[in-house]
């Protein structure tokens, strides 16, 4: 099931309404881009008393959604994260003419028993489909498969509502009587919709745009004092953003944009007089969609608004009043300028409450961190990654250090066959079996939204199975970065923000395998924003003797550790091939390889780097003879230096010499 976890730490929500359980949603309404979220509003009546409301909102955007506009949705997942994330009360489902849904709403359905009301008992026993307590969790929605004699109808005075299309359900799925399924309402439901309703009865009928009721008496706020946008004032003021709205030619759409800024004032609570007042006012762009029908006449313009869009924005609003009214009430509060859930606490609080640093690898890597770790090519950085996380995900200490034990996820860029062997290696270096690591299948790029979102998605559905995942490592980046680029901090940030995403989603630690710059080996490769982000930074260097160093260049919230001093040592795995473990600099000692000259090192590093810009991990050897032409290197040289790569099986090369690979099976290489 493609759902939310429902452990995650949730916004601050309206008290005394339900939070939607988001795991028991039927998979039949999750398939459907049908999802919006909601808002609990309080609005003041004409009469002084104040109404609580439900208010949709698009969960890819924010702004205030439709019933009638397909583009304000967004599917499950869109909402669920909007959901978790920014603050909004509940998920809500748009009943169309294009699903197969019918929503039945019954309103103050117990008795001080707890008890269904007589027509909500016969509802429950006879449609016999998925049945939720309504947020307030005095009604019920029942939510079944059929087709109704209009798309729906409203009878208040009942507290009873069925509809098929042009509306939306709050979705709780605090399902009542074990009722979790969505099934056909058949012919009960039709004789439910006739016995409560009749036949022919409908709320389709066409609304009737009555005469402008002005208020003389109402107070008249400026739009500056208006609790709208930033954005919606200068549309209004200055006409900024009127590109956004387009008729069918691609032109400006003044009626469009008016029509916009109605609502999100109506949703604000704004008063129709200080609506109509400001979007007349001749020193206001907008203004001149009004004014220019009734030839510059403020009093006319404001009956022309009021007829052909603020009426209808207010019908639309009235309706979502009256469709749901069984929430509590709310006091009225102004429009938050900041994120839901910002508050200040005291120096004193957080000082009483502060918690010891959690490790995952003592000393070098925290619990709940984004983590980079860095080296030139060929140091053997993933080999390192490659130890630490099945350290965490056997509980085995990593070079005599303790380590927080549990599962790690391995987003793997390429080289699957030898993480198979280094797997092999390892256990058989260290006499265990290792179980609970998981290793993608392909690298993916984690620079797009929706690729992280299926990745929490996947996860999640394994937690039950392994638990919650202690560790995720990339590697590495430039395998998994989706051909952005790696220098831009805009792009760099657009991949911080996402690997925050997945320690923030699954509250884990993020580890980032990553290749130095080449002009400068002291640092990550590409934008500093990379740097800025994380919360440790590790750095892998050779050492003379064939060893390597760990090195903390940057810890967040610890001090800086001593360097660890660790080698590559192979094992023989049989008829597999061999490879490599990560152990103490002095635990064994092997045969050293042949060192390589200075310019086969300098050839060596242009052909990784150039392999790790190629989408297959292949490179063409007439591309190599042209790159290391361009630093001045003799081709003679070059093919000198290919054919030591083959003796040594650091690369394999096609048939006539064509196409080189890094041998991914060799205990130097990353």
């Amino acid at each position: 099931m493609s759902s939310a976890n429902t452990k995650q730490t949730t916004p601050e929500k309206a008290p005394g309404l339900i939070p939607p359980n988001l795991e028991a949603v039927p998979e039949e309404l999750q398939q459907y881009r049908r999802w919006v979220v909601w808002k609990a509003v309080a609005m003041t009546k004409r009469d002084g008393t104040v109404k609580t409301t439900k208010v949709p909102h698009n969960p890819k955007t924010g702004k205030p959604a439709s019933t009638k506009r397909p583009e304000t949705w967004g599917t499950f997942d869109d909402a669920c994260e909007a959901y978790l994330m920014d603050g909004y009360t509940g998920i809500g489902f748009v009943f169309t003419a294009d699903d197969p849904f019918v929503g039945v709403d019954l309103d103050n359905c117990f008795d001080e028993s707890s008890n269904l009301r007589d027509d909500a008992r016969r509802a429950v026993d006879e449609l016999q489909s998925f049945t939720e307590r309504s947020p307030s969790g005095t009604g019920l929605h029942i939510i079944c498969e059929g087709e109704l004699p209009g798309v729906g109808h409203c009878d208040n005075k009942a507290g009873r509502e069925m509809y098929q299309e042009g509306r939306f359900f709050t979705i709780t799925a605090d399902v009542v009587e074990g009722l979790g399924t969505i099934k056909a309402g058949g012919a009960p439901l039709k004789r439910l919709y006739s016995d409560w309703f009749g036949q022919s009865a409908s709320n389709d009928e066409k609304h009737t745009v009555g005469d402008l009721d002005w208020d003389s008496e109402a107070p008249l706020v400026p739009l500056e004092d208006m609790p709208v946008g930033e954005s919606c004032k200068a549309l209004i003021r200055d006409g900024e953003g009127l590109d956004k709205y387009t008729d069918p030619t691609g032109s400006p759409d003044r009626s469009a944009a008016l029509f916009a800024v109605c609502r999100e004032m109506v949703n604000a609570g704004v008063n129709k007089e200080s609506i109509l007042t400001v979007l007349t006012d001749k020193e206001h762009y907008l203004a001149s969609a009004a004014l220019d029908r009734r030839g510059g006449n403020p009093e006319s313009a404001k009956e022309w608004l009021w007829k052909y869009t603020l009426a209808k924005v207010l019908t639309d609003w009235r309706e979502l009043v009256n469709l749901f009214d069984d929430l509590p009430p709310l006091e009225r509060k102004e429009r938050a300028p900041v994120r839901r859930g910002f508050r200040f606490i005291s120096g004193a609080e957080l000082i009483a409450n502060i918690a010891p640093v959690q490790w995952l690898v003592e000393k070098y890597i925290e619990a709940n961190a984004m983590v980079i770790l860095f080296g030139e090519p060929g140091v053997g950085k993933s080999f390192v990654a490659l130890d630490m996380a099945c350290c965490i995900a056997t509980g085995e200490a990593w070079q005599g250090l303790p380590v927080k034990k549990g599962p790690v996820f391995y987003i793997a860029g390429e080289g699957h066959a030898g993480i198979g062997r280094r797997l092999a290696a390892w256990c058989k270096h260290r006499g265990v079996k290792l179980e609970n690591i998981m290793v993608s299948n392909t690298a993916v790029a984690l620079t797009e939204k929706e690729n992280v979102m299926a990745i929490v998605r996947m996860i999640r559905r394994l937690i039950s199975e392994h638990g919650t995942p202690a560790l995720i490592v990339v590697d590495t980046l430039a395998r998994n970065f989706g051909g952005l680029d790696e220098n831009s901090n805009k792009d760099m940030g657009l991949f911080v923000q996402h690997m925050d995403r997945l320690k923030h989603e699954l509250h884990t630690t993020v580890l980032i395998v990553h290749h130095t710059g080449q002009g400068n080996k002291d640092r990550a490769r590409g934008a500093s924003a990379l740097k800025g982000a994380v919360d440790i930074e590790l750095r892998v260097d050779a050492r003379p003797g064939g060893t390597v160093a760990l090195q903390a260049t940057k810890m967040k919230d610890a001090e800086l550790p001593e360097s660890v001093l660790m080698r590559l040592h192979g094992v023989d795995l049989g008829e597999i091939g061999s490879s490599a473990v990560v152990v103490k600099a002095d635990e064994f000692v092997d045969d050293p390889e042949p060192p390589m000259s200075k310019q086969q090192k300098q050839i060596w590093e242009i052909l990784v780097h150039a392999i790790d810009e190629t989408a297959g991990g292949v490179l063409d050897n007439k591309a190599l003879v042209e790159r290391c032409g361009s630093q001045g290197i003799n081709p003679a040289r070059v093919s000198e230096a290919r054919k030591h790569f083959e003796v040594q099986e650091l690369i394999t090369v096609a048939k006539e010499g064509k196409a080189i690979k890094i041998h991914r099976n060799d205990p130097i290489l990353d």
